[in-house]
């Protein structure tokens, strides 16, 4: 009796779970199981008073008859319930399995369109500010080479003013200094030509004063001679 209630409550089971995997409310089958059952149940009892007359060892015996008919009935129905449930509970697993990996399929696809489209308005960002970037720097170097360029030009310009300017500088020194050198050959050739004229002036006055000596000491030393010779006479 133990092992009938609990097939029963198998049996219930299962045809709930095969329900519940085709769609249909475990409560209305449960609903209708019991409508069924309560039925079975006055129609046993309707036939059992019709038959409870003499006969009613045979009826016994036709009804436990029809316990055991309606036990393997039970047991059969119980199995098919059984086997349609898990059926339908594998073809519901699948579909679900199925539904599942399509809908994971399309979200992984438009998780990877997604990342697809932010990764190429990244790169062409970057793209953009790369070439932003490269063009300004193209811009500073042309700017700095003009500058540069401006720059030697300048002082180019000022070392050929300061070369002119200098060799305009060597050039007046070079002619002041011929200048300068001829006036003193001049200065020192007529300083020459006047030491030899005050030379020659010189031996002249030096020659007329000791011609003047010789002429003086010659008289003097014939006027000493009178005097020495009229000294004697006396």
């Amino acid at each position: 009796m133990k092992n009938n209630r609990l097939m029963k409550n198998l049996g219930k089971a299962t045809v709930a779970a095969a329900l519940l995997a085709t769609g249909v409310s475990p409560v209305l089958a449960a609903t209708e199981n019991k409508t069924e059952v309560k039925s079975n149940k006055t129609a046993a009892e309707s036939s059992s008073k019709k038959t409870s007359s003499p006969e009613s060892s045979k009826a016994s015996s036709s009804s436990e008859a029809s316990k055991s008919s309606s036990s393997a009935a039970s047991s059969s129905s119980k199995k098919a319930a059984k086997k349609s449930a898990k059926k339908s509970t594998k073809k519901a697993a699948k579909k679900s399995a199925k539904k599942s990996t399509k809908k994971a399929a399309k979200n992984t696809k438009k998780v990877a369109k997604k990342t697809t489209k932010k990764a190429a308005k990244a790169t062409k960002k970057s793209t953009k500010k790369a070439a932003k970037d490269t063009k300004k720097a193209a811009k500073t170097t042309k700017k700095l080479t003009k500058k540069a360029a401006k720059n030697t030009k300048k002082a180019a310009k000022t070392t050929k003013k300061s070369t002119k300017k200098a060799a305009k500088d060597t050039k007046k020194a070079a002619k002041t200094t011929k200048k300068s050198t001829k006036k003193a050959a001049k200065n020192t050739k007529k300083a020459a030509k006047t030491t030899k004229k005050s030379t020659k002036k010189a031996a002249k006055d030096t020659k007329k004063a000791a011609k003047t000596t010789k002429k003086s000491t010659k008289k003097a030393s014939a006027k000493s001679t009178s005097a020495s010779s009229t000294s004697s006479a006396k």
